[in-house]
């Protein structure tokens, strides 16, 4: 009878657990089945968004990439252009140097000739030289005449026309001032 006693005790128990089991298993069973279907839809739904964003992202790389070389080909140009502009500014600058070079020629050439023609004109009779210095520009009179002596110089202006004299002396008087 004991035997039977504990039989029974033991059929109660392997019963009560089965039951139990079964029971929360089920319930464990589904309860998992749902969180693996919510987890699931989140992981797709997360998949989907970082394809997205890869996707964004791969687009952007892309972009910059290609921003990145035509960034390149552009300082590459410029550098180009940058040499090129250098020449021409070396070419200006040799260019500049004769003009000045050959302007300073001139103006040496024009100052000899200056005073050389002061030196003729001081040299002729006064009357002679006012005929001639009468057609002439006033800024020539005026340079002819300060190269020249006083003396000589004021003799010809004496035989000048005496507005002609007036004139170019005010216009001597201005180039003093300045």
């Amino acid at each position: 009878m004991k035997s039977v006693v504990l039989f029974g005790i033991l059929s109660f128990l392997v019963i009560f657990a089965v039951v139990f089991l079964v029971t929360g298993v089920f319930s464990g069973l589904k309860r998992a089945s749902e969180e693996k279907t919510e987890t699931e839809d989140v992981t797709e739904q997360l998949d989907d968004e970082f394809a997205l964003e890869r996707k964004s992202l791969t687009a952007r790389t892309e972009d910059i990439t290609r921003r990145e070389e035509m960034i390149g080909d552009l300082e590459e140009t410029l550098e180009l252009e940058k040499a090129v502009l250098a020449e021409e500014f070396n070419k200006l600058n040799s260019m500049r140097n004769r003009v000045e070079s050959m302007a300073g020629l001139v103006e040496e050439n024009k100052a000899k000739s200056l005073r050389k023609l002061a030196k003729m004109y001081e040299a002729m009779p006064p009357e002679d030289a006012a005929t001639i210095l009468s057609g002439i520009e006033g800024d020539i009179v005026i340079d002819l005449l300060k190269l020249m002596k006083d003396r000589p110089a004021a003799k010809i202006m004496a035989e000048l026309d005496p507005a002609r004299a007036a004139a170019l002396s005010n216009m001597m008087t201005a180039e003093e001032g300045n």
